[in-house]
């Protein structure tokens, strides 16, 4: 049976969400901790650091910090009034979406060659209720969430099956490309032996993205075409 040469493969490629593709004036995190203050009547929630992380360890944190059992029910009753809580968040503190996201998946959702989706540490409902607002959500095929692992480098495993399993074979790591603003997102490309861009919209400088080992860094997205030929380029040398 014929096997296709790597240049005739798909490409997928996987964006974070919060300070990669929408900046929410933090309405994520002011949601969630006025949900724990609500649902287990903390007076005085205290946060924690979020960027870059998964839900699931965010939140974990969050109740040991408050003297709260990590039990199943709690972190229930936590995502369910936080879910409740955040469009209305979303609204009032008026986000963007970030520079050159629409075009560039405009252009790579108009490619056959490309699956594009989601690797962001967001619950799939949070990831659905900020890309709704800002008009995002259907231009991604699939999703990789915050919910299958508490630490963003052990997203990897979930990633690449979840790849596979939308492209419906097993494509090479090196066709994946990972766009992200963080150093956690470096590091779960490197878990994945995948490519990734950083983009400088989250805070971290492109010199740190790179040190971090990402294979190119912008400062945004918005030289669409440059982006759109590296990806190419890139997966040409495979």
């Amino acid at each position: 049976m014929a096997t296709s040469a790597p240049h005739d493969l798909p490409l997928a490629i996987l964006f974070d969400i919060d300070g990669t593709l929408i900046d929410s004036h933090g309405a994520g995190g002011n949601a969630l901790l006025a949900a724990l203050r609500i649902e287990f009547d903390v007076p005085q929630a205290e946060p924690v650091v979020l960027h870059g992380r998964t839900d699931t360890g965010i939140i974990a944190e969050l109740l040991s910090n408050h003297y709260i059992a990590n039990t199943q029910a709690n972190i229930d009753r936590l995502c369910e009034r936080y879910f409740a809580m955040l469009p209305a968040e979303l609204e009032q503190r008026g986000g963007k979406i970030l520079p050159g996201v629409v075009d560039i998946l405009e252009r790579l959702c108009g490619s056959s060659a490309c699956h594009v989706g989601l690797l962001t540490g967001n619950m799939p409902i949070s990831a659905q209720l900020k890309l709704q607002h800002f008009g995002l959500w259907d231009f991604f095929e699939f999703g990789i969430f915050g919910d299958q692992a508490a630490h963003r480098p052990h997203l990897a495993e979930p990633a690449r099956r979840e790849v596979n399993r939308r492209i419906g074979r097993e494509l090479p790591v090196r066709r994946i490309i990972l766009v992200g603003d963080t150093l956690l997102d470096v590091e779960l490309a490197l878990a994945m032996q995948a490519r990734c861009l950083g983009v400088a919209t989250g805070g971290f400088a492109t010199a740190k993205l790179l040190a971090a080992g990402a294979c190119r860094a912008v400062e945004d997205l918005t030289d669409t075409a440059n982006i759109f030929d590296w990806i190419f380029e890139q997966t040409e040398l495979i």
